[in-house]
């Protein structure tokens, strides 16, 4: 496979309006999960939820079927240190909730509970390489399977004692991929590939935000921009081709 289509992407963090223009984030995720979901969703799975909606919705996809992957270097890192210092303060076993809005894929279970999706969804993190690392395996797996999939980055801001110097802000971005041409395709993906010469620009927005790369892939996108978007760091760092619209 040489390239993917984009049908839609999504984009969401507190304060801020969806890429397709939907969804403030005072009310994020609340049309991605039925409210039962909602309230006890992690406000991790809640941008996940509401980026994956946007994107789905752009490009007319079914998310009750449609395979979900999810990147993320640290996952639901909030959660699980929280719960984690609760027996160091002797508070006894955690409750079921909480418990399970720790575990690293916990988003895209809430994604695929919330729509009654039964097919396929994976979740990794690869450190810096995230990023790039899930566009692989989408690549991978329509490769394999053929027909589409939402791949969505998140992350959200490390508590103590973890914390960088320059703390990021919680925030999630979706792509939805396609093998085949679709009727007004957002734009055409290079699968990732190593050697960019550009990847050394990315190395700061990746200490601001480990889904710096999935961000400037969704941004080139939006605003309809070709060439090569740096998703991963140096030295060899990994770069996408975006040709804008292509069909």
């Amino acid at each position: 496979m040489n390239s993917l289509y984009v049908g839609g992407v999504g984009l969401s963090a507190p304060g801020l309006s969806g890429a397709g223009g939907g969804g403030a984030a005072a009310d994020t995720g609340a049309q991605a999960l039925p409210p039962a979901l909602r309230r006890r969703a992690s406000p991790l799975s809640l941008l996940v939820c509401d980026a994956l909606a946007q994107a789905a919705a752009e490009a007319g996809a079914d998310l009750a079927a449609i395979p979900v992957l999810l990147g993320s270097a640290y996952g639901e890192i909030g959660t699980a240190v929280e719960m984690m210092r609760s027996f160091g303060d002797g508070a006894g076993l955690p409750s079921p909730i909480r418990f399970h809005n720790s575990v690293h894929n916990t988003p895209v279970a809430y994604a695929s509970i919330g729509r009654g999706n039964r097919g396929f969804s994976t979740a990794l993190a690869a450190g810096p390489e995230t990023v790039a690392m899930a566009l692989v395996e989408a690549a991978a797996l329509l490769a394999e399977r053929g027909g589409d999939a939402l791949v969505v980055f998140a992350d959200e801001p490390l508590p103590e004692p973890f914390a960088p110097a320059r703390p990021w802000v919680a925030a999630a971005a979706a792509l939805h991929l396609a093998t085949a041409p679709l009727a007004s395709p957002r734009a055409r993906l290079g699968v990732p590939r190593r050697g960019s010469a550009a990847a050394a620009a990315l190395a700061p927005a990746l200490e601001a935000h480990p889904c710096a790369g999935a961000f400037a892939l969704v941004e080139a996108v939006r605003r309809g921009r070709s060439g090569p978007v740096s998703i991963g760091p140096p030295p060899d760092g990994w770069v996408v081709e975006v040709e804008a619209g292509a069909s």
